[in-house]
């Protein structure tokens, strides 16, 4: 109880005035260091805080939101103070401290804790929250929850403290950073199959990144040596990298149209992850699955349900109709996307609901339109300083 009074006094402090004046203390400011894994680590070190880092992309919206609604923000930043310092860190600008490829951040926003020896606290993928007050309680409830796993001298023992980007396939490397993103499978294979530690970090890390390429093996390895990963490296990344095995026996049963050996799939997930996670994941490989057989008009139907029943904001709209847009040839479905993307974008005109609203109504082969939605598509970019070609590219085709 005492600690739900604390989020509350926080957000009531926060939801009040963001303003420095309404602090106790005004002239302490917490410290955010942009880029800088090495002055931040020291910066943490000298004063007795924690590290924590916030792995961003300059195109990722949640991203955005996060920094505007929590760290941007005074009274936010004056609760974090006493105990952080804040690392604000572009992942796709890793080529110097490597903490991307350490760390597997391959989706945004991530939020990592480390001590003050720069050993592994704490970490989550994303901070839910469509409103301020959510996403801001979300990061409050993180950070407040490694304060508590440091006070009881608790690391992930399977990340060490020092970065050794030699020790990562270059495969990897060159796919985190961007230079290299088209994989090759045997590559990966014999990576996994062939590599004798099988417990390291860099091993770990790349197998969370590529498990769903994994081969059967491999996923075998993982079910009989679970606790052993588990002690390694915690709860929350044991999960995703079973998800990802899982992942990879969808893959294969989808690409193969085999029902039979979905059904086995199935049944592997209930045994391999908690009931949380396959009511979670079963619907979307069952969407999957329809895609595979074309049966678009099924899949639009399922998430219209889910729309009506407000199971998804605006960001998820946007992404399945750009998935329509990017794997869907019936037109009718197409049509119904655009319906929902003009709504989505008269409640909010960003760049990347826009561009998508541009997209699919080219797909449509209304020429008109496109032009006015990319015009205005192109101005959000500027303002929000996004790269213009694939909208410049869409325009020549008019």
């Amino acid at each position: 109880m005492k600690c739900n009074i604390f989020f509350a006094c926080c957000l009531l402090l926060i939801s009040c005035n963001g303003d420095k004046s309404t602090a106790e203390d005004p002239s302490q400011d917490l410290t955010i260091i942009d880029q800088n894994y090495t002055e931040a680590l020291s910066v943490a070190s000298k004063e007795n805080k924690l590290l924590l880092i916030d792995f961003y992309t300059t195109w990722c919206m949640p991203c955005k939101e996060l920094d505007k609604w929590v760290f941007q923000n005074d009274s936010i930043q004056q609760l974090l103070e006493k105990d952080f310092v804040l690392l604000k860190y572009d992942a796709e600008k890793d080529t110097t401290f490597h903490l991307s490829k350490k760390h597997h951040v391959g989706s945004y926003p991530t939020g990592l804790v480390l001590n003050k020896e720069g050993y592994v606290v704490n970490r989550k993928y994303g901070f839910p929250g469509s409103d301020s007050l959510t996403l801001q309680k979300n990061v409050m409830e993180f950070t407040q929850e490694s304060i508590a796993l440091n006070k009881e001298n608790k690391i992930l023992t399977g990340y060490s403290n020092e970065i050794s980007p030699s020790n990562y396939p270059k495969f990897y490397a060159d796919f985190v950073n961007r230079t290299n993103t088209k994989i090759d499978d045997a590559e990966l294979s014999t990576y996994f199959t062939d590599t004798e530690d099988k417990f390291s970090e860099h091993y770990f890390s790349t197998l969370l990144y590529f498990g769903r390429s994994a081969p059967a093996s491999i996923s075998d390895f993982v079910l009989s040596n679970k606790q052993k990963y588990l002690d390694l490296y915690g709860n929350t990344d044991v999960e995703i990298l079973l998800y990802h095995l899982v992942s990879a026996k969808f893959k294969v049963a989808i690409s193969k149209l085999d029902r039979g050996e979905y059904d086995k799939a199935v049944e592997f997930a209930k045994t391999t992850l908690s009931p949380r996670w396959t009511n979670d994941i079963l619907p979307g490989f069952e969407e999957d699955y329809l895609m595979a057989q074309n049966k678009w008009d099924e899949v639009f139907e399922i998430n219209k349900k889910r729309k009506d029943n407000g199971e998804f904001d605006n960001g998820y709209i946007n992404h399945f109709s750009w998935t329509m847009y990017k794997k869907c040839d019936d037109q009718e479905v197409v049509k119904k996307c655009i319906e929902w993307m003009k709504e989505v974008t008269d409640q909010e005109p960003s760049y990347a609901y826009l561009d998508t609203y541009a997209h699919l109504l080219h797909k449509a082969g209304n020429k008109a339109k496109t032009k006015e939605i990319a015009k205005l598509a192109i101005e959000a970019a500027k303002k929000e300083n996004q790269s213009t070609k694939a909208l410049e590219d869409l325009m020549a085709k008019l």
